[in-house]
């Protein structure tokens, strides 16, 4: 059974969702509109960028930091008015592959319709400098991990604003070859973000009781059997065979609460699964569970917090105000 979960434990990251994909209800909210001799060309080209501090990196119900905290930053191009996009994303992970971070690269398209906004896009997901995990205790030393988890995503996403203060999503990702195993991984999952009223919060100012919102998420991962072959990520192996192994599909869901003002966005957030510890490690590879006993904490109920600053050409906020935070690094 240990030689079999050091097999399965190739599995050694859940790459992350791009961050600047991502939006919040307010973003979403059906523009006012503007009388003619008012209302601003649309832009040719627009830009968007950011960072976040996390406590633990977590994707999909799994820790991609080792349970610990995780900088990241994003940039995004837009073109004709955002209807195209592309840019990139870096996450600071700990996996067992010690790849130097987590480096996205992502673009698409993001057409609006009425109440409707679709993102159409596909994400490169990219470990630089990996280093393959070997057992020292065997000889010659067999691989406990594959020695690239490079791979790409097809991502469709869908919003409708169904009413000021709350937003419904769909989301379906496929990854025809996930983690480099020649296996499918298939991600779907339904949000909700509901913009909470002011009068929730009357011991504040008014102008700051306005920014609180509730959000949550719960999708499940459909995993296929991965395979090694002779060019696989374990080496050769007898000629014509291709041994699979099972990685477990499963079920994640997260809620949380977010404060935003201005550029600045403050979110708490309940992460789980349904995976069991076993499972755990024979999906992550997690390093701690090829001694104790084949089981990881990396899957499991989580509160994480996290503060993101975050800019774009279409809405500078804080940018545009004398005395703003970019004086701070004048």
């Amino acid at each position: 059974m240990t030689s079999k979960l050091s097999a399965r434990g190739v599995a050694v990251s859940l790459a992350a969702f791009l961050s600047l994909g991502q939006s919040y209800a307010a973003d979403l909210a059906p523009p006012k509109v503007m009388p003619v001799e008012a209302k601003a060309p649309d832009p040719l080209i627009g830009f968007s960028f950011g960072s976040r501090y996390q406590s633990d990196y977590n994707f999909r119900g799994v820790s991609q930091s080792n349970l610990q905290g995780s900088y990241q930053t994003f940039f995004e191009a837009q073109f004709f008015n955002n209807f195209a996009y592309a840019g990139f994303a870096t996450y600071q992970t700990r996996l067992p592959t010690r790849p130097d971070m987590e480096f996205d690269l992502v673009a698409g398209i993001r057409p609006t319709f009425d109440k409707f906004t679709f993102d159409l896009g596909v994400i490169y997901y990219f470990y630089p400098n990996e280093q393959r995990l070997l057992n020292p205790f065997t000889n010659p030393a067999t691989p406990l991990t594959a020695a690239n988890t490079d791979f790409l995503e097809f991502a469709g996403k869908m919003t409708y604003v169904a009413t000021d203060n709350l937003t419904l999503g769909a989301n379906v990702f496929f990854a025809p070859n996930y983690l480099g195993l020649h296996g499918e991984g298939t991600y779907t999952s339904g949000t909700a973000a509901l913009t909470l009223p002011a009068t929730f919060f009357p011991w504040l100012p008014e102008a700051y009781a306005g920014g609180f919102s509730l959000s949550g998420e719960i999708g499940h991962y459909f995993l296929t059997s991965a395979k090694t072959s002779a060019t696989g990520p374990f080496g050769s192996t007898a000629p014509g065979r291709f041994p699979s192994f099972d990685l477990p599909s499963y079920l994640y869901g997260n809620i949380g609460l977010s404060y935003t003002y201005k550029n600045i966005v403050l979110d708490v957030r309940y992460h789980n699964t349904d995976l069991t510890a076993q499972q755990c490690f024979a999906l992550t590879g997690d390093f701690r569970g090829f001694v104790n006993g084949g089981t990881s904490r990396w899957c499991g109920d989580a509160i994480i917090g996290s503060i993101t600053f975050q800019t774009s050409t279409a809405s500078p906020g804080i940018y545009s105000e004398p005395g703003g935070l970019l004086n701070l690094f004048r």
